[in-house]
């Protein structure tokens, strides 16, 4: 896709399935990108280097401190020199019964999946303002992994779609506030995606396999390469006039099954 060569990404939860499926797309198609996220430094930068020798780094971020995310933010602009899209993938689940979930893991999804994405993008937008503007260019992008949950409850789910529904609502006031300045923010949410958590919960609990099963139309979960698309797509150049918005990635799962 156009636009994309040599341009400058930041992942955050980059080190992820979804996150790593992503860096793929846009190293291939001639961008630099850092992967932020929570391993060691030392296997980050393994991780970045077997991606691209020279195209790829690694910093240690977490996006529910403030003072990390700007020392990451920093870093990478070292390596990048400039920042173009930001995308904030980092996230967390933790899968209770309403009347059984811990206040702990309340807090900690939202601080993950809510409260990172708000301390990335506004920090990611602090920067893009920075870049200059041709005309009515588009400065930068930030994207955000919003999931299918974001409108469609999932049993089981009250904590993640409730983070999902509010990282939904910051992307659309991020959007708003800065289209005037050339700067354009979206969601790209997945449906079921057999990678990460997900995955392994599949893999491990067969009832929540078979509702999986029954959920999706297409009969089958996405890979994390299929998600992946979506994100190059809204940074590249087609599609520029996008913001506010999402992109549905969920084989139909919105639809719901009619057996």
């Amino acid at each position: 896709m156009q636009g994309i060569a040599n341009t400058s990404v930041f992942i955050t939860g980059g080190c992820g399935d979804i996150g790593l499926a992503v860096a793929k797309r846009f190293l291939a198609a001639g961008a630099r990108v850092v992967l932020a996220d929570l391993l060691p430094v030392a296997k980050g930068n393994v991780i970045a280097r077997s991606l691209h020798p020279d195209a790829a780094a690694y910093v240690r971020c977490d996006v529910t401190r403030a003072a990390s995310v700007d020392r990451a933010f920093a870093t990478a602009l070292k390596f990048l020199g400039r920042l173009d899209t930001v995308i904030c993938n980092a996230g967390m689940v933790a899968n209770e019964p309403f009347i059984g979930i811990t206040e702990k893991n309340w807090t900690h999804t939202l601080a993950v999946n809510v409260t990172g994405s708000f301390v990335t993008a506004q920090r990611a937008a602090r920067i893009l303002l920075k870049n200059p503007r041709r005309g009515n260019a588009r400065r930068g992008t930030i994207l955000f992994t919003g999931s299918w949950v974001q409108e469609m409850p999932w049993p089981g789910g009250a904590a993640y779609c409730t983070s999902k529904g509010g990282q939904q609502m910051l992307a659309k006031v991020v959007a708003q506030e800065l289209a005037p300045h050339g700067i354009t923010a979206a969601l790209v949410a997945p449906g079921m995606v057999y990678a990460g958590l997900t995955k392994k919960i599949y893999d491990r609990d067969k009832r929540f396999a078979k509702i999986v099963d029954k959920t999706v139309p297409l009969l089958r979960m996405s890979t994390a390469e299929e998600v992946a698309g979506s994100f190059l797509f809204l940074a590249s150049d087609d599609g520029a006039y996008i913001t506010g918005t999402t992109l549905l990635v969920d084989g139909g799962a919105m639809l719901g099954r009619r057996d």
